[in-house]
């Protein structure tokens, strides 16, 4: 019997170094599948097109001359993936013991979920809680807006939207899994067009699982694959990050929920943010916290009348 083949995509901008240490772990840790590795660089201005050439020449390096975000820079190099499957992988990503070989031998067990992700990694091997999660409601933003996902993070009713109680050393199927580390059947990602690239950055993926879902596909986690994921490897800011990440969520509110869900959904989110401007500032005069994070809020808020409106 023929191994499974896959194809494994990341979208680099500007995280040269981050880039170079995935793939090396990609290669060093990939064994016994066959698979090929597709990197679409979105019109970097650093020198990871010149690093990729030359220390991973057989990677299959596509170059676009515009900045086509994480959705339409996967699509383009999955338009190239010829293989049984699609892994999306971060750039900003280290492979652990063989966790590629694992998650693709854990789907061959489990063809049935479609989609399959592992667990992720802080810098120092820490359980990062953010590898899946659950489809947002209006009730997980209310407990977000009031805190009580954070007072009560290992309640899985307060902090159901990140599966508090859920230890992250089980299989479990999920709503969504986090694209860092995204493992998709070649045949359902065709079935589905691929990412939705209306979403620029962030929330494609939970798109992507939310359409899975309604053709009966159920993505699952192992606790088998680990990888260590960064995060952040090309955002420079809080507020950015934080704007494209809303921007994101609102996209996904205009295209899934009622116009009475919508209404509320943004007003939490809304209430979210202005409840961060009001604590740093807190924290800011009273515990004499520096200013910089107060600021940072301060431009989240300020630009709410943009990310309210979703991506075009």
């Amino acid at each position: 019997m023929s191994l499974a083949t896959v194809d494994i995509i990341l979208v680099s901008y500007n995280t040269s170094a981050y880039t170079l240490r995935a793939l090396r772990s990609i290669y060093e840790e990939t064994q016994q599948f066959n698979y090929t590795v597709i990197v679409v660089d979105n019109n970097s201005q650093d020198d990871s097109v010149l690093q990729i050439k030359k220390h991973f020449p057989k990677t299959l390096l596509i170059e676009s001359d515009t900045n086509l975000g994480f959705a339409g820079g996967v699509n383009i190099g999955a338009s190239h993936a010829k293989g049984d499957y699609v892994l999306l992988l971060n750039p900003d990503t280290v492979i652990l013991d063989g966790a590629i070989d694992k998650l693709l031998q854990f789907a061959e067990n489990n063809q049935k979920n479609g989609i399959w992700g592992g667990i992720t990694l802080n810098h120092d091997l820490s359980i990062n809680t953010h590898n899946a999660w659950a489809e947002e409601s209006i009730l997980t933003l209310l407990f977000s807006t009031l805190g009580l996902n954070r007072l009560f993070k290992n309640s899985c009713f307060f902090n159901h939207a990140n599966y508090g109680c859920w230890k992250r050393d089980s299989v479990r199927e999920v709503d969504i899994l986090q694209g860092s580390f995204f493992l998709i059947a070649k045949e359902l990602w065709d079935k589905l067009n691929g990412l939705d690239e209306t979403f620029f950055m962030y929330a494609e993926e939970a798109d992507f699982c939310y359409r899975a879902r309604k053709l009966g596909y159920q993505p699952i986690v192992t606790p088998t694959a680990k990888i260590i994921h960064h995060g952040g490897g090309s955002e420079k800011n809080l507020s950015g990050k934080m704007i494209r990440l809303l921007t994101g969520k609102v996209t996904f509110i205009n295209k899934h929920h009622s116009p009475i869900k919508q209404l509320i959904m943004k007003i939490l989110l809304l209430l979210y943010v202005i409840n961060k401007l009001v604590f740093s500032t807190v924290n800011a005069i009273i515990k004499n916290h520096k200013k910089a994070v107060q600021k940072e809020w301060w431009k989240i808020v300020k630009n709410s009348p943009r990310w309210l409106q979703g991506y075009q």
